[in-house]
């Protein structure tokens, strides 16, 4: 990526006073994300996800670091900040339930300095955008989830923002409301904004997600591309190699199969393989296999899986 970054984050820390004393949230976190970029902030529960979004968004004060969107400096410069923000923590709490729609984005709106037809029409085209025109004038808690969630993202878009933070945005959705979120973040990435976003399901990021920022107890554990990542973790735990053959491959074949790492029968027909040479695997039992072989696959390790050894790496280092 070049230009200028979407949002630096450079050592940041947040310290919560506790009944049994200190606790870190963010221990010296440090990552970038860029426009036109998703960037996914990937952690188990209470790895510090959304106090950094909260930092991100000036709802919170860091202990220490600093943290910028597009340059500016969220702590001594919030206003200015908050112009080009968008943020969406999704739920049940930022919506006044018992308004429209329509009005929901008005009211919002002039939090912007939005008024009369300005904004009226910008509360009607984000309906349209996220798909809920024919709902405008219905009270949000006869919404799904789903519908809340589509309105949370409209009432972040309310600025024109260049740059996104998503708390867990497909969070309880089913997979078509899920599927046709994921579409609209992709669709706002291609306009050249800045997506974060925080989420616990590993098939939405690596869908969605260029980067992915792995943080573990406030640190950060890994930082790079979904594919650098994946082929990273192959390395140490192999791709795999799905086998069908008409005749089972002898075991003297099987154990000079190059970058062996273990291999598993499935049933007479399907051999499992996991290789650190993927492509040098395949070449073999393919000419070992001959007129035996009927197909073969190869599936490198899944972002769930480099996710997991990222984590438990992270764990181990403590």
């Amino acid at each position: 990526m070049t230009g200028e970054p979407a949002i630096v984050a450079d050592r940041l820390t947040r310290d919560y006073r506790t009944r049994s004393g200190q606790r870190r949230a963010l221990d010296d976190l440090s990552f970038s994300v860029h426009f036109g970029q998703i960037a996914g902030l990937l952690g188990p529960n209470g790895a510090g996800k959304t106090t950094c979004i909260r930092i991100l968004t000036t709802l919170l004060l860091p202990t220490s670091g600093t943290a910028l969107v597009a340059g500016i400096d969220v702590v001594a410069q919030p206003r200015r900040a908050q112009r080009i923000l968008g943020a969406s923590f999704g739920g049940d709490s930022g919506l006044y339930t018992r308004l429209s729609a329509r009005d929901n984005l008005r009211y919002f709106g002039t939090m912007y300095g939005m008024s009369g037809r300005r904004l009226a029409a910008t509360a009607d085209r984000l309906l349209d955008r996220v798909s809920l025109t024919d709902r405008a004038r219905d009270r949000v808690e006869t919404f799904s989830r789903g519908m809340r969630q589509r309105l949370h993202i409209a009432r972040a878009l309310l600025a024109d923002p260049r740059v996104l933070l998503l708390d867990e945005p497909s969070s309880g959705l089913d997979p078509a409301s899920a599927r046709d979120l994921r579409r609209l973040v992709t669709d706002l990435r291609d306009e050249g904004r800045a997506v974060l976003l925080t989420t616990h399901d590993m098939i939405e990021a690596e869908q969605l997600c260029e980067q992915v920022l792995i943080i573990d107890r406030g640190r950060l554990a890994r930082g790079a591309t979904v594919r650098a990542l994946r082929a990273e973790v192959a390395r140490s735990v192999g791709s795999l190699l799905e086998v069908e053959t008409r005749l089972p491959i002898d075991a003297t074949v099987l154990a000079a199969v190059p970058g062996l790492l273990r291999s598993e029968q499935d049933g007479d027909r399907v051999l499992r393989v996991f290789s650190r040479e993927p492509a040098a695997a395949a070449g073999y039992l393919v000419d070992r296999a001959g007129d035996a072989l009927v197909n073969i696959s190869i599936s490198a390790p899944s972002l769930e899986e480099a996710y997991l050894a990222s984590t438990a790496a992270a764990a181990a280092d403590r």
